[in-house]
């Protein structure tokens, strides 16, 4: 059995001494677990014992990266807020709803009284149901690292499955969303009604006046190597009365932008065949048209 070391820092010049301490050894920050704990368990990577180099378990579980607060427009969300308490925040259902919604479809109890949002993020899933959500409220995520703090888009965040463009030693400890003046809806696709993994999910966010979409975003996940906004979409509805024949049309467009393969939950023919009928569900919602889903 490989060694594990395991560390809880209580601030970050010791979180970033305790890395720079740890030359040689496999870095792995800790949040929930509820993704990482099962992988070590499993000892996934298929490399013989002899050949693993320690893992250094660094709990966040101090750093005081939790928490739900108003900053003018913008809402921030600490990064160690779990799913739970996402639920629970009525500053959250009230303000964007759409996180909300995510978050209640996802996964069980256990795991989301344990599982954090940052930790959602961090994971790099393309199933992950929190993320379509975020990108359509236009996330920005606060990284920390030895050298001070960055701002990420969370549109440019992901290069992969699994795959950020964080750095080894940094820290995602903010997500800031900005609710804007329309109203967004979730949809997800699993193959049971509760407690699975998305096959696909969707998200998309709409402002209108006087019947006319002004500003839209659609994002889809589990079709792609990462979750992924459908701009041509998105921009069929922008200057359009909201109608079920633009709607059709935007839903008609997702498709450009997926690239989906087959694996263990689905096919990537069926995923090319409901992600259309996911986007525009939540399309309609968003829209105040969900009668004509």
């Amino acid at each position: 059995m490989r060694e594990y070391r395991f560390f809880a820092p209580d601030d970050f010049q010791a979180l970033f001494e305790t890395v720079s301490a740890q030359q040689g050894a496999q870095i792995k920050f800790l949040a929930g677990g509820t993704d990482l704990v099962p992988r070590i368990n499993m000892e996934r990577d298929q490399i013989p014992y002899e050949e693993k180099p320690p893992m250094a378990l660094i709990s966040l579980a101090k750093l005081g990266l939790g928490g739900i607060r108003e900053e003018g427009e913008a809402i921030c969300i600490g990064a160690m807020t779990t799913i739970t308490q996402i639920q629970d925040s009525t500053l959250l259902r009230d303000k964007i709803p759409v996180l909300c919604q995510a978050a209640d479809l996802m996964a069980g109890f256990a795991v989301r009284n344990t599982a954090t949002l940052g930790g959602n993020i961090m994971n790099a899933s393309p199933a992950a149901d929190t993320l379509p959500a975020l990108l359509v409220l236009g996330a920005q995520l606060t990284l920390q690292g030895p050298s001070g703090e960055r701002k990420v888009p969370l549109a440019e965040f992901f290069t992969g499955p699994g795959k950020t463009v964080a750095a080894a030693d940094e820290v995602l400890t903010q997500i800031t969303v900005f609710p804007g003046t329309g109203h967004a809806n979730f949809q997800k696709l699993g193959r049971r009604a509760a407690e699975t993994l998305s096959v696909v999910n969707a998200a998309a966010y709409i402002e209108q006046s006087g019947g006319v979409c002004t500003a839209a975003r659609i994002a889809v996940g589990s079709a792609a190597p990462t979750v992924k906004l459908c701009e041509a979409a998105a921009q069929a509805l922008v200057g359009k009365p909201l109608d079920d024949a633009a709607v059709e049309r935007a839903a008609g467009l997702v498709n450009q932008a997926l690239s989906p393969i087959d694996d263990i939950r689905s096919t990537a023919w069926y995923r090319m065949e409901t992600a259309p009928v996911l986007v525009r569900r939540a399309i309609l919602a968003a829209a105040g048209m969900a009668d004509q889903a």
